[in-house]
């Protein structure tokens, strides 16, 4: 199975999602900035 992940990179946060080679969402996650990130 190949996945791909992307980031999305913001002043305060990343969206991050996890996709499969048919582009089909399998995750996502908002993320705050810095160490509890």
């Amino acid at each position: 199975m190949v996945l791909f992940v992307g980031d999305d990179w913001a002043e305060d946060h990343h969206d991050v999602e996890v996709c499969d080679e048919t582009g089909r969402r399998l995750a996502k996650a908002r993320l705050p900035e810095g160490m509890t990130g």
